[in-house]
């Protein structure tokens, strides 16, 4: 939205230079449309002083630097006057001003939808991103550039609303001076739109850079699952789940073994945490592999994308770690790793290849993420099986199934613990801060404002309740796993999911 109005306003500044100019700004259209523009970058300065109202403990430069402004842009506004009510408009001057205002506003909507309306509720994982001081510089920085031209244009308008440009470009130049980097390198750096990308089929032969291409396709598309079609597809996912973190817990030990010949110990602590972490969220997945074998039937390999994107990822995993260059998951399969020498000749390639594996992980706490139709799906296998059995009785909540959604809950909070440990292991070995080690700091980002709020959810996307208790006052609880459960194995085979 914010380049969309970047392009109207380049149109604008372009005009600037006309020789008609003055007889368009003055205009009774465009003078209100100014007003309406000039409100979008109140808003904007407004939200970023306040953190778009997330609480924070700390006032930083940036807030300080847009709450001044704030008040130069409201006291511009208030000399513009109101904004206009009306539809259609006679200048094209005003239609590309309207245009640039609706693109900022739909802008700040969208920052804004990822906070909290009223108070008990909290940010999306995204919202500490927004909220960031290298965020709120960015922001400032274009905001600086559409204040001048708000200036720039005001300054054509007939007296006293001429005044108002005067303060507009005081409020450009104080966000331009707050919107720069202090200090190198640079806060902020640019990473790649979250988009949904082709398949891309693993082939044998494949070099180092040509595997992470795979591993990072087949990640990005399961982190855009959304709701797989049958119980076969999740019970699936969760044995592939369990087999991911089984071959990130090998590849991080071997990393271990690599920084011991290094003789670089400073490393060799924060991967022992990660391996330790990403150990017990594969016990989490054994657990609720066994929850899903309870369901008798629904075996076998799925056909749909979710499970093939599953085991493309495993087997590019397998071939990254073992010496096979031609592994497949099945029990006759090799499992013999390659030399820790082999597999990362330096702690920038160790560090390369621990965030294929941090990318991975963050898909499986995706796929724990969105458990509510797979525990919607055990919930209706297990009342079906009851009435068949006890046809007379009458349908109760699935005791199994609660059982299940604490799995995955559990799951879930250990997948963060294993993403934040990994992803600092990561910012260790880097050597250089390219986009590598960006996307690493937004995964943590995600994962610690996950495991440090805990979001509320309406009661239609968690485990289905009776209307007697939706209608009865809330009350908190906390689930936890099934303390008479069956103790996770020590280890399931690689080979248990096979193509």
């Amino acid at each position: 939205m914010t380049s969309i109005a970047a392009e109207h306003l380049t149109d604008l500044q372009h005009q600037l230079h006309s020789p008609h100019i003055r007889q368009q700004v003055r205009h009774p259209a465009t003078r209100a449309e100014l007003a309406r523009l000039v409100g979008v970058l109140a808003r904007y300065n407004d939200q970023i002083a306040t953190g778009f109202g997330a609480p924070h403990s700390t006032d930083t430069g940036v807030q300080d630097a847009a709450r001044r402004a704030n008040i130069l842009v409201r006291q511009a506004a208030h000399i513009l006057g109101p904004p206009s009510d009306t539809q259609a408009l006679e200048s094209a001057l005003a239609e590309k001003l309207r245009a640039a205002s609706i693109a900022l506003g739909c802008g700040l909507d969208l920052l804004s939808s990822h906070f909290p309306v009223n108070r008990g509720q909290a940010a999306t994982a995204n919202g500490t991103v927004i909220t960031a001081s290298d965020t709120a510089q960015t922001l400032l920085r274009q905001l600086s550039s559409h204040t001048a031209t708000a200036a720039h244009l005001t300054q054509h308008t007939q007296p006293p609303t001429n005044q108002a440009s005067g303060l507009l470009l005081r409020a450009a130049v104080l966000t331009r001076i707050y919107g720069q980097n202090q200090t190198p390198p640079p806060p902020i750096s640019a990473v790649p739109l979250q988009h949904t990308p082709e398949r891309i089929p693993p082939t044998i032969g494949e070099d180092f850079t040509q595997a992470l291409a795979g591993i990072n396709a087949s990640a990005q598309r399961l982190s855009g699952l959304e709701a797989a079609a049958s119980v076969t597809t999740w019970r699936y996912l969760a044995r592939a789940a369990t087999i991911t973190c089984d071959l990130n817990f090998k590849t991080i030990h071997q990393l271990i073994y690599r920084m011991t010949e290094l003789k670089e110990p400073g490393h060799i602590s924060t991967l022992k945490k990660a391996a330790e972490a990403t150990c017990q969220t594969g016990k989490k997945w054994r657990a609720i592999i066994r929850r899903w074998d309870e369901h008798a039937d629904h075996f076998g390999h799925p056909a749909d994308a979710p499970a093939t994107d599953a085991s493309d990822l495993i087997i590019r995993q397998g071939r990254l770690i073992y010496a096979d260059p031609a592994w497949t998951p099945s029990p006759r399969a090799s499992y013999r790793v390659k030399a820790p020498s082999d597999l990362a000749p330096d702690p920038d390639q160790a560090a390369r290849i621990a965030t294929a594996a941090l990318r991975t992980t963050e898909a499986c706490n995706i796929i724990a993420r969105n458990h509510h139709a797979a525990i919607n799906d055990a919930a209706i296998l297990d009342t079906l099986q009851r009435q068949r059995n006890q046809p007379t009785h009458r349908p109760r909540r699935s005791v199994s199934a609660r059982d299940l959604l604490a799995w995955y809950e559990s799951a879930e909070t250990q997948g963060h613990e294993a993403i934040i440990t990994l992803g600092q292991a990561i910012q260790t070995l880097a050597t250089d801060a390219n986009s590598h080690t960006e996307e690493v700091r937004l995964i943590i980002r995600r994962a610690s404002n996950s495991v440090e709020v805990n979001q509320p959810s309406p009661t239609a996307a968690d485990f289905p309740a009776p209307i007697t208790t939706c209608l009865e006052d809330p009350q908190p609880s906390t689930r936890q796993p099934n303390s008479h459960s069956p103790t996770p194995s020590a280890r399931t085979r690689t080979g248990a999911v096979s193509r």
